[in-house]
């Protein structure tokens, strides 16, 4: 144990010697004149090929205009869908426009002729009240009632057929964008 501790002493007066006697740090100028070793990492591989790269290369280089192409067909056709939805709109608010018109001078013709048929029912029972007999008064009242119900025939015939004008024309704008709607969509999908 004696002999390592004497060996490890002497190697550290060596080392401690050496120390001293080692040259001064190289000057501030001195270092400016080193070149250093730069590696241009790019250039390292350069030469290096890769079985299939080219192929690849060109596989994600038409991946990236394909999904060009796609986003601008996506966007112009979102846009496209915009303006049917805006149109679409419209019809709605046209077709309501119609139907609120027509359902207006409906409702005017109703009370128009519910006035009528009161006055009419008014004079009716004047006329019951002038019959001199049961006889003459069932008659009447049997002329009353015909009248009374062909009246009530040709009203409803008269409302029904305006009813059916009227939606067919509110519907008009809706059909007419469905169609406009079904000749861009397909066009947009071709």
């Amino acid at each position: 144990v004696k002999k390592i501790n004497k060996r490890a002493a002497k190697t550290v007066k060596r080392a401690r010697t050496a120390t001293k006697a080692a040259k001064p740090v190289a000057s501030v100028k001195q270092i400016e004149g080193i070149k250093t070793m730069t590696y241009d990492f790019n250039q390292l591989f350069a030469g290096f090929q890769i079985p299939g790269a080219d192929k690849y290369q060109q596989l994600v280089t038409e991946a990236g205009e394909r999904s060009q192409q796609f986003a601008a067909k996506s966007q112009k056709a979102a846009e496209e869908l915009t303006e049917l939805t805006k149109a679409n709109v419209e019809a709605i608010v046209e077709a309501g426009k119609i139907y609120a018109g027509g359902a207006k001078a409906l409702g005017q013709d109703v009370i128009a002729s519910g006035r009528e048929g009161i006055e009419q029912a008014s004079d009716a029972v004047k006329t019951l009240a002038e019959a001199k007999s049961p006889a003459e008064f069932f008659q009447i009242q049997s002329d009353l009632a015909r009248a009374s119900f062909d009246r009530l025939v040709a009203e409803t015939s008269k409302l029904t057929e305006r009813v059916v004008k009227l939606a067919g024309e509110a519907v008009e704008p809706l059909q007419t964008r469905a169609s406009l709607n079904a000749e861009r969509i397909n066009s947009l999908v071709a």
